[in-house]
């Protein structure tokens, strides 16, 4: 559509819903996959104060470089 200059805005809200309905589906399997692992008693990665997953044995934060306390260093094995 760019190369051609001709914009079909049907076909771009068309893509788009398609894409708000994968990502319902997506995070609608997400909860049924987490649910099933907090069912069977998997234990949950250590977190930052960010938000990011804790790497096993890191020292510091991948994502925004906070040191990782110790205690929060054993959860994540």
């Amino acid at each position: 559509m760019y190369r051609r200059d001709r914009f079909r805005e049907d076909l771009v809200l068309e893509r788009c819903a398609e894409l708000i309905g994968l990502e319902a589906r997506v995070h609608e399997l997400d909860e049924l996959l987490g649910g099933s692992r907090a069912a069977h008693g998997a234990r949950r990665s250590a977190r930052c104060e960010c938000g990011a997953p804790l790497l096993v044995g890191s020292r510091f934060c991948a994502t925004c470089g906070r040191p990782v306390n110790p205690e929060q260093a054993g959860e994540a094995r």
